[in-house]
């Protein structure tokens, strides 16, 4: 079976993008529209301008079955593009070992996980063991995040260069690293020196929440992954939307 990082690298090649959509259907803009129907549309009006698809947890592992995520999946891969759920795992061995069985029997490719634990490297070898790719939070693009993340120390360093130290060492695929104002650019390039140049960065924060995609494209290298959601999901034209997304990040690539 492919890795992941092939999987990426291809997706990202065959679509000429390095854009992510993130599938948040909020329930109260879904106008009464079936959840899996919302996304399904969504996928087909968009895929030819994105790498990847990130179905968030909280948004539909409550409303969707198996079979319903399976399909879901089916119709990202049949674009093409690479599907990684935003799930924020956080749990001790056992438990992670279970999510990551039934994450797969999903058919999603990756997944978001929280080092709250401090089980990355474990964590890492389970995920990769069925298949599937990791990335870490490291410095999210929600301000509260600073009092963890960037401003508690260890060992006289931020948290986010430890765990960033912890991705590259554990064989972790990837990291979540926000494009907000308060990530700045030397974060971006401190936290790629660590992680090394072949970790994908999972980029959240552009859109809805302002966040700055010329100052991530210009310092975390080739592989990246900024993600897009709510602005288009919710445009009404979410086609036109995701395509000049698109073309506004390919200008600064």
């Amino acid at each position: 079976m492919a890795r992941f990082s092939e999987k990426y690298k291809k997706a990202r090649s065959e679509k000429n993008s390095v854009m992510c959509i993130g599938l948040d259907p909020v329930h109260e803009k879904l106008e009464g529209k079936d959840i899996l129907d919302f996304c399904l549309d969504i996928i087909e009006s968009t895929s030819d301008y994105v790498a990847a698809f990130k179905p968030n947890s909280q948004f539909i592992l409550f409303s969707l079955n198996l079979e319903q995520l399976k399909e879901l999946n089916e119709e990202i891969h049949q674009t093409g593009c690479i599907s990684i759920l935003d799930h924020k795992l956080s749990d001790i061995g056992s438990s992670n070992e279970s999510a990551f069985y039934w994450i797969k029997r999903a058919d999603f490719d990756a997944l978001t996980f929280s080092p709250f634990a401090g089980n990355i490297e474990e964590a890492t070898e389970k995920a990769h063991k069925n298949n599937l790719g990791l990335f870490i939070l490291t410095l999210m693009s929600n301000p509260e995040s600073r009092w963890i993340q960037k401003e508690t120390k260890f060992e006289g360093k931020s948290l986010y260069q430890k765990i960033s130290e912890e991705v590259k060492s554990s064989g972790a695929d990837g990291l979540v690293i926000g494009a907000t104002d308060h990530v700045t650019e030397e974060d971006i390039r401190k936290t790629r020196d660590l992680a090394g140049d072949d970790k994908i960065f999972l980029c959240p924060g552009i859109g809805a929440q302002g966040g700055d995609a010329e100052k991530i494209l210009k310092n975390a290298g080739e592989n990246i992954l900024i993600n897009v959601g709510r602005a288009i999901i919710f445009d009404e034209k979410p086609e036109e939307k995701a395509k000049e997304f698109r073309d506004l990040i390919n200008r600064f690539r």
